[in-house]
């Protein structure tokens, strides 16, 4: 089972309640919050955010201070505008356990994995990016699917005060949030040497 989790058998559900949920960390210009969020019939996190319709749903909500620290002020429900959204992280997986007939991705799929930069208005984000073989920093920032661009492996360190410094496991950061990226390596090869895609199982890739 991969550790990101598999949902889905969810016919009688609303899209986006009930089904798997994950501890997450919400970050905006102007807010950041920690909570939790159901993936709905949804099979991954990445497709609940992307696909899923209207504001997001988090339960248990509490503030954070700036630099990740938690407030007093905690809400049994918070209703959040993925417009002013610039990244959202997870900041603990459950054990999941398979259902069958859940929604869910071919097992594998060939990739490329990458080191990514990216800055935000309030933050600059170093962390891999799983993309298809030759694709070029044009190709992933022009492209508009998904929106919410998912990296792994993620520092993101703020602007506002560079001693602030959170890390995840994984990260979706918000396109129309970009200001500027870069790719800071050079491909992985494949076995015989020449550049190539890498066998990476389709949960962890949350493409």
């Amino acid at each position: 089972m991969n550790e990101w989790g598999f949902g889905g058998g969810f016919d009688a559900l609303p899209p986006t309640e009930g089904g798997e949920q994950f501890d997450i960390e919400l970050v905006g210009p102007h807010l950041r919050v920690g909570g939790r969020i159901s993936l709905g019939r949804f099979s991954r996190l990445s497709d609940r955010v992307n696909h899923g319709n209207g504001y997001l749903r988090l339960s248990d909500a509490r503030l954070l201070k700036r630099n990740g620290e938690p407030t007093s002020l905690v809400v049994p429900e918070l209703w959040v505008n993925p417009d002013e959204v610039t990244f959202l992280a997870i900041t603990r997986t459950p054990d999941v356990t398979p259902v069958p007939g859940a929604l869910r991705s071919p097992e594998y799929i060939a990739k490329q994995i990458r080191r990514f930069l990216v800055f935000t208005p309030g933050h600059v984000i170093t962390g891999l990016v799983h993309v298809f073989p030759g694709m070029s920093v044009a190709g992933i920032v022009e492209g508009q699917d998904p929106r919410f661009l998912p990296l792994t492996n993620v520092s993101a360190r703020s602007l506002a005060d560079r001693r602030v410094i959170s890390r995840f496991d994984l990260l979706l950061v918000n396109r129309t949030q970009m200001t500027a990226a870069s790719i800071t390596d050079e491909p992985l090869t494949s076995a015989s040497g020449e550049p190539g895609g890498v066998e990476v199982e389709a949960p962890i890739v949350e493409s």
